[in-house]
């Protein structure tokens, strides 16, 4: 898979030629390996794409984002047979026990509820009350001490009367914007790797299609809000929205090693599948480094 996140913003069109994309527009003309590009993420409604190139794309298993008249991300393309696993892979998934399923849940809002903290000291927030939250949090958080967190975190960092409900207040706009392009990396790895992005060990809501990937997506988020810290006070614009999207190519240490990302969330992904097979004994927590 590439590393390229190919964003679109102006009127064109997109076809193929030779193993690469063909970019054309009323000035130019660009072509880019395949090999290279991980996500195409096409920002206007003003582009035309062929459906031809659609069908390669596919077969490569590169992603495709369409956004709206807003130019907010509303729509993605998955190819069907990405996994030549797949079946198999389903039913494990569809297997899986509720106990492991718990087991996971309770890791990945640790690891979530550790990242917030971790955020609030670096901005020398007094963590004392979310820290006395996380020591009430019971296996699969039966309690949801993950939302009653949220509420004393999102005001801790974006000021006492921000409220994640208000959905137009920008720095809310520009949360949602990155996890969304968030979302859409654990959609395209979840297919990649032969699961279905429905079936979640946590969420189980009959009118979302992506229970899994909201679920395993959890303690990735703050690297989105940790962004959203630094150019909220700007003009949500096309060259903050591009700062979101390379959050994703943001190095971080991940089970020991250096990784970008986009590469870390590979990796969590598989780990938490070999978790929920039996085949890993102990979940990899994603950290915060100490220095943004």
């Amino acid at each position: 898979m590439g590393w390229k996140t190919i964003f679109i913003s102006s009127k064109s069109k997109l076809s193929y030629k030779a193993n690469h994309l063909l970019i054309q527009t009323a000035t130019e003309v660009k072509t880019i390996p395949f090999h290279q590009i991980g996500c195409i993420m096409i920002s206007t409604t003003q582009t035309v794409i062929t459906s031809y190139l659609i069908a390669k794309l596919m077969e490569q298993d590169i992603k495709v984002i369409f956004c709206d008249n807003e130019h907010d991300p509303c729509s993605e393309l998955t190819p069907y047979y990405s996994n030549l696993k797949r079946n198999q892979n389903i039913e494990k998934q569809i297997s899986w026990s509720i106990s492991k399923k718990e087991q996971l849940w309770t890791e990945i809002v640790t690891n979530k509820i550790e990242n917030q903290i971790k955020i609030m000291k670096i901005f020398n927030l007094n963590t004392s009350e979310v820290v006395e939250e996380l020591n009430q949090l019971e296996e699969n958080d039966h309690s949801n001490r993950e939302a009653i967190i949220a509420m004393k975190y999102f005001p801790a960092i974006f000021g006492n009367n921000f409220t994640r409900g208000n959905h137009d207040e920008i720095t809310n706009v520009m949360l949602n914007y990155g996890y969304t392009v968030l979302l859409s990396t654990i959609n395209q790895e979840i297919a990649s790797q032969g699961y279905l992005t429905q079936l979640g060990i946590h969420h189980h809501s009959l009118q979302n299609d992506f229970n899994l990937s909201s679920d395993l997506m959890e303690p990735f988020r703050q690297f989105f809000d940790l962004e959203v810290l630094k150019i909220r006070d700007e003009e949500f614009n096309l060259d903050n929205k591009l700062r979101l999207i390379d959050v994703l190519n943001h190095e971080i240490k991940y089970d020991g090693k250096n990784y970008l990302i986009r590469n870390a969330i590979t990796k969590h992904i598989q780990y938490c599948f070999k978790f929920m097979d039996s085949k890993k004994d102990n979940f990899v927590k994603v950290g915060i480094p100490d220095e943004v």
